[in-house]
Protein backbone atom coordinates (compact mmCIF):
# COMPACT_ATOMS: atom_id res chain seq x y z
CA UNK A 1 0.00 0.00 0.00
CA UNK A 2 1.08 3.44 -1.07
CA UNK A 3 1.00 6.46 1.44
CA UNK A 4 -0.69 8.99 0.01
CA UNK A 5 0.07 12.82 0.44
CA UNK A 6 -2.53 15.83 2.15
CA UNK A 7 -3.71 16.56 -1.33
CA UNK A 8 -3.86 13.09 -2.14
CA UNK A 9 -1.25 12.19 -4.14
CA UNK A 10 0.68 9.61 -3.63
CA UNK A 11 4.34 9.99 -1.49
CA UNK A 12 6.05 9.29 -4.25
CA UNK A 13 4.77 12.16 -6.66
CA UNK A 14 4.81 14.44 -3.73
CA UNK A 15 8.46 13.94 -3.14
CA UNK A 16 8.66 14.80 -7.20
CA UNK A 17 6.92 17.83 -6.66
CA UNK A 18 8.64 19.22 -4.11
CA UNK A 19 11.93 18.07 -5.84
CA UNK A 20 10.94 19.97 -9.18
CA UNK A 21 10.31 22.61 -6.87
CA UNK A 22 13.11 22.35 -5.43
CA UNK A 23 15.02 22.83 -8.46
CA UNK A 24 12.84 25.43 -9.74
CA UNK A 25 13.72 27.52 -6.55
CA UNK A 26 17.63 26.88 -6.63
CA UNK A 27 17.47 27.50 -10.71
CA UNK A 28 15.50 31.17 -10.08
CA UNK A 29 17.41 32.00 -6.61
CA UNK A 30 20.99 30.76 -8.86
CA UNK A 31 19.32 33.39 -11.71
CA UNK A 32 19.30 36.47 -9.16
CA UNK A 33 22.42 36.07 -7.01
CA UNK A 34 24.40 35.67 -10.03
CA UNK A 35 22.79 38.68 -12.13
CA UNK A 36 22.83 41.18 -9.63
CA UNK A 37 26.30 40.58 -8.46
CA UNK A 38 27.47 41.13 -12.39
CA UNK A 39 25.73 43.90 -12.07
CA UNK A 40 27.40 45.76 -9.18
CA UNK A 41 30.65 44.20 -10.19
CA UNK A 42 30.07 45.79 -13.21
CA UNK A 43 29.55 48.69 -12.09
CA UNK A 44 31.19 49.44 -8.98
CA UNK A 45 34.37 47.39 -9.47
CA UNK A 46 34.47 47.37 -13.34
CA UNK A 47 34.74 44.08 -12.83
CA UNK A 48 32.77 41.19 -15.29
CA UNK A 49 33.40 37.44 -15.08
CA UNK A 50 33.01 36.20 -18.89
CA UNK A 51 30.70 33.10 -17.83
CA UNK A 52 27.60 34.50 -16.12
CA UNK A 53 25.62 35.79 -18.40
CA UNK A 54 25.99 32.16 -20.85
CA UNK A 55 24.90 30.90 -17.14
CA UNK A 56 21.99 32.73 -16.70
CA UNK A 57 20.94 32.28 -20.36
CA UNK A 58 21.05 28.98 -19.40
CA UNK A 59 19.60 29.80 -16.28
CA UNK A 60 16.38 31.04 -17.80
CA UNK A 61 16.10 28.33 -20.29
CA UNK A 62 15.98 25.79 -17.45
CA UNK A 63 13.71 27.69 -15.42
CA UNK A 64 11.44 28.29 -18.13
CA UNK A 65 11.21 24.91 -18.88
CA UNK A 66 11.23 23.41 -15.01
CA UNK A 67 8.26 25.94 -14.78
CA UNK A 68 6.40 24.49 -18.16
CA UNK A 69 6.63 21.22 -15.95
CA UNK A 70 5.58 22.81 -12.73
CA UNK A 71 2.36 24.22 -15.02
CA UNK A 72 1.81 21.08 -16.37
CA UNK A 73 1.81 19.31 -13.39
CA UNK A 74 -0.83 21.94 -11.95
CA UNK A 75 -3.29 21.97 -14.66
CA UNK A 76 -2.16 25.74 -15.71
CA UNK A 77 -0.33 25.47 -18.93
CA UNK A 78 -2.13 27.50 -21.94
CA UNK A 79 -5.13 25.62 -23.23
CA UNK A 80 -7.37 26.50 -26.11
CA UNK A 81 -10.67 25.77 -24.25
CA UNK A 82 -13.18 28.24 -26.42
CA UNK A 83 -14.88 25.02 -27.99
CA UNK A 84 -14.93 23.25 -25.16
CA UNK A 85 -17.57 25.87 -23.62
CA UNK A 86 -20.08 25.23 -26.30
CA UNK A 87 -19.89 21.67 -25.21
CA UNK A 88 -22.11 19.66 -22.81
CA UNK A 89 -20.58 18.58 -19.82
CA UNK A 90 -19.67 14.80 -21.06
CA UNK A 91 -18.55 16.07 -24.17
CA UNK A 92 -16.03 18.45 -22.53
CA UNK A 93 -14.69 15.50 -20.51
CA UNK A 94 -14.18 13.47 -23.30
CA UNK A 95 -12.76 16.47 -25.30
CA UNK A 96 -10.52 17.26 -22.84
CA UNK A 97 -8.87 13.49 -22.75
CA UNK A 98 -8.72 13.84 -26.30
CA UNK A 99 -6.64 16.80 -26.26
CA UNK A 100 -4.54 15.42 -23.39
CA UNK A 101 -3.59 12.52 -25.43
CA UNK A 102 -2.83 15.00 -28.36
CA UNK A 103 -0.82 16.85 -25.63
CA UNK A 104 0.97 13.60 -24.36
CA UNK A 105 2.25 12.48 -28.37
CA UNK A 106 3.09 15.82 -29.46
CA UNK A 107 5.15 16.44 -26.19
CA UNK A 108 6.33 12.96 -26.72
CA UNK A 109 7.63 13.27 -29.96
CA UNK A 110 9.10 16.30 -28.97
CA UNK A 111 11.48 14.44 -26.11
CA UNK A 112 12.66 12.07 -28.96
CA UNK A 113 13.44 15.04 -31.58
CA UNK A 114 15.10 17.09 -28.55
CA UNK A 115 16.60 13.59 -27.60
CA UNK A 116 18.39 13.27 -31.07
CA UNK A 117 19.37 16.95 -30.80
CA UNK A 118 21.21 16.36 -27.53
CA UNK A 119 22.84 12.68 -29.17
CA UNK A 120 24.07 15.06 -31.76
CA UNK A 121 25.32 18.02 -29.72
CA UNK A 122 27.37 15.55 -27.41
CA UNK A 123 28.74 13.46 -30.60
CA UNK A 124 29.58 17.80 -31.91
CA UNK A 125 31.21 18.78 -28.80
CA UNK A 126 31.75 22.22 -28.25
CA UNK A 127 31.64 23.81 -24.44
CA UNK A 128 29.45 26.50 -23.09
CA UNK A 129 31.52 28.35 -20.12
CA UNK A 130 33.55 27.13 -17.62
CA UNK A 131 34.44 23.55 -19.71
CA UNK A 132 30.49 22.63 -19.29
CA UNK A 133 29.12 20.53 -22.55
CA UNK A 134 26.86 22.10 -24.34
CA UNK A 135 25.27 19.03 -24.67
CA UNK A 136 24.31 18.71 -20.41
CA UNK A 137 22.62 21.93 -20.69
CA UNK A 138 20.60 20.86 -23.45
CA UNK A 139 19.25 17.92 -21.44
CA UNK A 140 16.59 19.78 -19.91
CA UNK A 141 14.45 19.64 -23.37
CA UNK A 142 13.97 15.45 -23.55
CA UNK A 143 13.58 15.85 -19.77
CA UNK A 144 11.52 18.12 -19.77
CA UNK A 145 9.42 17.00 -22.81
CA UNK A 146 9.13 13.16 -21.63
CA UNK A 147 8.13 14.26 -18.04
CA UNK A 148 4.97 16.56 -19.36
CA UNK A 149 4.31 13.63 -22.43
CA UNK A 150 3.81 11.52 -18.95
CA UNK A 151 1.75 13.98 -17.03
CA UNK A 152 -0.76 14.37 -20.35
CA UNK A 153 -1.48 10.86 -20.11
CA UNK A 154 -1.75 10.32 -16.95
CA UNK A 155 -4.33 13.13 -16.92
CA UNK A 156 -6.16 11.25 -19.69
CA UNK A 157 -5.94 8.13 -18.14
CA UNK A 158 -7.56 9.35 -14.84
CA UNK A 159 -10.22 11.50 -16.62
CA UNK A 160 -10.95 8.35 -18.92
CA UNK A 161 -10.98 6.28 -16.37
CA UNK A 162 -13.67 8.78 -13.99
CA UNK A 163 -15.91 9.16 -17.00
CA UNK A 164 -16.07 5.21 -17.40
CA UNK A 165 -16.99 5.10 -13.88
CA UNK A 166 -19.01 7.84 -13.89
Amino acid sequence: MTETAEDGRSAPSSTLHRIEDGILFLLMGALVVLSCAQILLRNWFDISFLWVDPATRHLVLWASFLGALVASREAQHIRIDAVLRLLKPRSQRIATVLGDIVAASVCALLAYIALRFVADERQYGGSVFLDIPQWCLQTVFPLVFCGMAMRFLLAAYHQAKAEIHA
